[in-house]
């Protein structure tokens, strides 16, 4: 696999952004763990070397005439020669009162302490590479005859014992957190494999439905997919509409050019010396052909365009609609009634509810006589929206209820009248929407009542 299709993997980049996040919290953790244990160890052996200097002073007996004896040492490695802890008392000019045999004839170039009674704490080289950690502690010392004594006394212990210490357990250290970030590498991978099975069941079926297998995809998905299964579906059947709108446009165009061709052919057929009747006939066939043309385009068009429409609200588009045909029939004595809440939303192309809309009122008001009632709803149970449009008119015989919602010839599509808004709408409903219509009587004014079911998310 190349590096921009590894790069492409959601599953890659989550592991290698998390193992960047995880190596640099584990670094970080490893170093201030670490740092701390030195620390801690520096502060073990100052106190150490503290204690030491206590130990040292309890064994000291200064002379009058300058010396300093020790009656037994409390610790046996200041007898050992480069034993690694080291002990030497000095005058304030720098003369040597004592030193301890593990220094030998060595000297450490210490610095003085701050004060008497302050112990002072430092790290030093020796003159033969090694490093040191010294407590410098100054003394005031009253001998028996009122006589003062000062003095310093230092004691230093090789950084050897503790770098080894801080050795052992960086690697430690390091061996468990290396453990530590190997085992919640393979935790991830584990979550990530059963966390994102829902997504690898998700693009199967989207495979399988290119394959032809399946027409749709579960929506039975998690909550964060349910919505994205749902828009997946409705892509789906939206371009399945497109396609069959596609394979009906050109079934009506088809339709549509037969009558005017039969005639040309006719009139070519016939043709005698009269040719200004045969040039009024093949233009007024020219012409019924170039508007059955320019209609069917101006469809599939249409449809081709379609994507997945925004979430409109209803209600105000309604008004709208009302509000214009309220204007168209301001010369009869019409109401328009609107029943729809106003939180109500739907997934729909505007300009198909716009027409759908109109042409529904605009049937209705026609036959109306007073009265005209627009009612809408989003059905939970029943999934869509629903239309219902009623007036007080004559109504829709039973024998023609069937016949005014049939696709078909379109030779009366640009004359007004019921039937005709009914199969244009019957047409959007049923091939862009996967809806239906239904006519029957209205038993609340007493006209016509035409039911619409748009299958559309609502809300």
């Amino acid at each position: 696999m190349s590096a921009p299709a590894i790069l492409n993997s959601l599953r890659v980049r989550v592991v290698a952004i998390a193992s960047l996040v995880l190596a640099v919290f584990l670094g970080l953790t490893g170093i201030a763990l670490e740092r701390v244990f030195r620390d801690t160890g520096r502060e073990l052996v100052h106190e150490h070397l503290q204690a030491q200097v206590y130990a040292l002073l309890a064994a000291a007996d200064p002379a009058p005439d300058g010396s300093l004896p020790m009656d037994g040492l409390p610790e046996p490695r200041f007898a050992l020669p480069d034993s690694g802890l080291y002990a030497m008392a000095r005058e304030p000019g720098g003369r040597v009162l004592w030193r301890s045999r593990s220094l030998l004839d060595r000297s450490l170039d210490l610095a003085p302490p701050d004060a008497a009674g302050v112990a002072r704490f430092d790290e030093i080289e020796a003159p033969w590479g090694e490093r040191f950690l010294v407590v410098a502690y100054r003394v005031r010392w009253e001998l028996p005859d009122g006589a003062e004594r000062v003095f310093d006394l230092h004691v230093a212990e090789s950084r050897r014992a503790l770098d080894k210490r801080v050795a052992r357990y960086r690697h430690d250290l390091w061996t468990w957190l290396s453990a530590l970030a190997g085992g919640l590498l393979a935790a991830q991978a584990l979550v990530l494999t059963l966390g994102l099975a829902p997504l690898r069941r998700l693009a199967s079926e989207v495979r399988a439905i290119e394959a032809g297998e399946h027409s749709s995809v579960s929506e039975q998905q998690p909550h964060e997919l349910r919505a994205l299964a749902a828009n997946l579906n409705h892509m789906i059947r939206v371009g399945q509409r497109t396609a069959e709108g596609h394979r009906n446009a050109l079934a009506d165009l088809a339709h549509a050019l037969k009558t005017p061709m039969a005639v040309l052919r006719g009139a070519a057929e016939d043709a005698g010396p009269d040719q200004d009747a045969l040039r009024e006939t093949v233009l007024d066939a020219v012409t019924r052909m170039d508007e059955a043309l320019s209609y069917r385009l101006r469809r599939a068009s249409a449809a081709s365009e379609r994507t997945l429409p925004a979430t409109i609200a209803v209600e105000s588009l309604a008004q709208r609609v009302c509000a214009t045909l309220r204007k168209v029939y301001a010369g009869k004595p019409l109401t328009l009634e609107l029943d729809a809440p106003d939180t109500l939303h739907a997934r729909v192309d505007e300009g198909d509810l716009t027409e759908i809309l109109g042409n529904l009122l605009d049937n209705a008001c026609k036959w109306a006589d007073r009265r005209v009632r627009l009612t809408l709803r989003g059905a939970d149970v029943e999934r869509g929206l629903h239309i219902m449009v009623e007036d007080d008119g004559p109504g829709i015989p039973p024998r023609e209820r069937t016949r005014i919602l049939e696709r078909g010839a379109r030779a009366d599509e640009d004359t007004p009248g019921q039937g005709i808004g009914l199969s244009v709408v019957h047409e959007l409903v049923v091939h862009q929407y996967g809806g239906q219509v239904e006519v029957e009587d209205s038993a609340v004014v007493g006209g016509a009542c035409i039911k619409v079911r748009l299958d559309v998310p609502v809300s």
